[in-house]
Formats: C-alpha cells, sequence, structure tokens
C-alpha cells in the first residue's frame, strides 16, 4: 500500500445522540457496539475499550465494561474502562491504537457511552464542574462555562472582535447540523436567535453550549484494513497538557494543550482536508484552529466569517456542525468525533461528495487541561 498506518478503522456505528429514558447504559452500548461489528465482518476482537465519564454518577455502577460487554453478549473479550472527563474518547481511542500497533493481526473495539440525562439539569452541571480544580475552582462556584467565558471576552477585546463575530461559529454550526441525519440539533439558527438567546456566561449565549445528550457511538480498530470499504488509516497521534489551575495561565487566547498536542506533526499551516474540533463551546473551536497551527492567532474568526472553513473549501471544520449541533455526550463525545470523520473520510451519506484525503482529530479534556490529536487518511 506504501502507507503506513497505526491502526485501520475498519467499522463505525453512531448512536444519533438525544434523550433516551427507555434506554439505559446496556442498551445504547450494545446497539452500538454490535452494529459497528457488523459493519467491520464481525471481526474475533482481542479487547473492549469504553470511554465513560459518568458511569457512576448517572448510572450508579463501577466496572461498567463487565455487565455491557456480558449484556451485549460479548463474553470472550476482557473490558477497559478510560475515565478522561469529557475528552474520555480521544484519551480511550489513543490507549486501544497502542494495543493495536503492538499486534501483528487482530482487532478490538472501542465504544464510547454516556447517559447526562439520568439526572436533573442541575446535576449535570453540578458533575460539569467537576472537571475543574474541585478544592481550588469548582468550590467557589466557577464552571466550565465561567472559564470559556473569560476567554471569550480576552479573545474578544484583544483582536478587537464584536460578539456578533463570535455567533458566527453557532451559525455555522447548525447551518451543517440541519444536514447530518446524527445530530441533534437539525434546526438552523439565524444571527437573530444567537443574540437574543439566554446570556449564560457574558460574552457567550445559549447558543455558544453544547448541548448535554445520551448517546454512544462505536469503532473497531484493527491491524489491518478491511478491503470491503475505503481503508481509513491512523497515521499518528499527539497528546499535550496545559496547566489545571485556570489562574495560572499566562494566555487565555491559547489553547496550550492543544498547541503541545499538534508539535506531534510537521506545522499545519498547509494543511488540506477535514478538521474536527471539540467545541464544547463555541470559543474552544475557534480558539482550537488557531491552537493547531491552521491559521495565525487573532484570524480564525475573520476567515470563519469570509467562509474560510466551510465545506468545499481547504480547510473543512465540523461538517457534522461539531459538538454543537450533535451535542455533548461527554465522554462518548471523542467516539462520535472519530467515527463521524471516519464517515467523512470514507464518502458516507451524507458525505458522499467530499473526495477527502487526510482528516484533523481534536479532543479535549475540559477547558484546555488536556487535548490529544489524531491524523486520519484514506489509505489506498
Amino acid at each position: 500500500m506504501g502507507i503506513s498506518a497505526l491502526g485501520y478503522i475498519n467499522g463505525v456505528h453512531i448512536v444519533p445522540p438525544g434523550r433516551y429514558y427507555d434506554k439505559g447504559y446496556r442498551e445504547l452500548f450494545a446497539e452500538a457496539a454490535l452494529k459497528a461489528l457488523e459493519s467491520a465482518g464481525n471481526p474475533d476482537i482481542k479487547a473492549i475499550y469504553i470511554a465513560s465519564a459518568l458511569s457512576e454518577l448517572t448510572g450508579e455502577q463501577m466496572a461498567i465494561g463487565n455487565v455491557l460487554r456480558d449484556y451485549s453478549g460479548i463474553r470472550n473479550a476482557p473490558s477497559i474502562r478510560i475515565e478522561n472527563g469529557d475528552g474520555s474518547g480521544g484519551f480511550a481511542f489513543m490507549v486501544a491504537l497502542n494495543h493495536i500497533a503492538s499486534m501483528s493481526d487482530g482487532c478490538v473495539l472501542l465504544v464510547g457511552v454516556d447517559k447526562p440525562h439520568e439526572v436533573t439539569s442541575l446535576k449535570q452541571n453540578k458533575y460539569a464542574s467537576y472537571l475543574l480544580d474541585s478544592d481550588y475552582e469548582s468550590y467557589f462556584g466557577a464552571t466550565p462555562v465561567v472559564l470559556a467565558a473569560l476567554m471569550a471576552k480576552q479573545y474578544l477585546k484583544n483582536y478587537e472582535y464584536k460578539y456578533e463575530d463570535l455567533a458566527t461559529w453557532a451559525i455555522k454550526m447548525h447551518e451543517r447540523g440541519a444536514k447530518t441525519p446524527f445530530a441533534y440539533f437539525k434546526r438552523a439558527a439565524k444571527l437573530k436567535d444567537v443574540l437574543e438567546s439566554e446570556l449564560v456566561a457574558d460574552p457567550l449565549r445559549l447558543y455558544d453550549v453544547s448541548p448535554f445528550v445520551d448517546g454512544a457511538a462505536a469503532i473497531v480498530l484493527c491491524s489491518k484494513p478491511n478491503a470491503r470499504d475505503r481503508a481509513v488509516g491512523v497515521m499518528g497521534y499527539g497528546f499535550g497538557a496545559s496547566n489545571s489551575y485556570f489562574a495560572s495561565r499566562n494566555d487565555y487566547t491559547v489553547l496550550m494543550s492543544v498547541a503541545e498536542a499538534i508539535k506531534a506533526f510537521n506545522p499545519l499551516n498547509d494543511f488540506s482536508g477535514i478538521v474536527s474540533v471539540h467545541d464544547t463551546y463555541s470559543i474552544l473551536g475557534v480558539l482550537a484552529l488557531e491552537s493547531l497551527g491552521l491559521c495565525k492567532r487573532g484570524s480564525a474568526l475573520r476567515l470563519l466569517n469570509e467562509g474560510y472553513f466551510d465545506p468545499g473549501g481547504k480547510v473543512m471544520v465540523n461538517l457534522d456542525g461539531g459538538l454543537k449541533a450533535v451535542g455533548n455526550s461527554m465522554g462518548a463525545s471523542g467516539v462520535y468525533q472519530l467515527a463521524s470523520v471516519t464517515m467523512q473520510l470514507r464518502g458516507d451519506k451524507p458525505f458522499n461528495d467530499l473526495n477527502a484525503e487526510t482528516a484533523v482529530v481534536e479532543d479535549m479534556v475540559g477547558v484546555d487541561q488536556e487535548s490529544v490529536v489524531f491524523m486520519l487518511k484514506v489509505v489506498k
């Protein structure tokens, strides 16, 4: 083939995110896992990796992998659960990829599953605050959206943008989500909708915040490509960290964990292809583009408004609508990103007109605590 990959994504399945009051962790996991395995030709798997941030809090279940695999009838493969907040999916994929890279032949299954809607919205936001330093931040009332708002305020001030410029992120994500079958929000938004939405943490409004959703997504990762489909290889990854304590950071307008993670690759200033960023809040999506090196610092909002990151361009960002439209399934969100980008590279509907060859996927823990970045490529 001429191209060496660390592993190959041979099967994926996405459960449309929503509020599943009639389904638990078991049912969501089984649907995603079994359909992903079927799409890969039902290979034997050596292990199951599970990305879940909330299983103890909303599912009241520790060692959840044993319960999930047994319910699904997958009893011959051990399970490994990875918890790293809302970045669990990306980091679980990294661990699974390392497993595959050490094998000469075989497959593993990765499933991201979480159910925020097992509890009230008050508890959802409380659990989200656990992403921060419990002793010195969340104890005093800080939340992830508050920290993101401080970053947005500093960015808009430093680069002389108006909030209306930032609102373009939500507008474009809703526009793309309206065309994505598995998006939670399938309704386009206008500037008026964004400006009149509730102020959550100045300057961020409701449309700047990704909604919590229940969901599950699965990936079958193998040491060899599946000849039946357009092969998608994982060419490499990088990961990085920032200061955990928000007040100790020197610059709120750069995502240091993303900037560290991308050092594993050559500079992306000449990159062409698909990009998926973890936009739990609109400002994090904007800053991710700059921290990845896809554009100069301070230029992302201008380029966004000019259409530089639109479908059909050199750099196509969040073609499914990102977390803003697809939803924030916490520990499963990174698996949703990876599965969706795989569909985009394979040309699956509704992405059958893309003809893209390369993709970058960025997943993040909290507000710039840790990040992992993957490079995916169509392998011919």
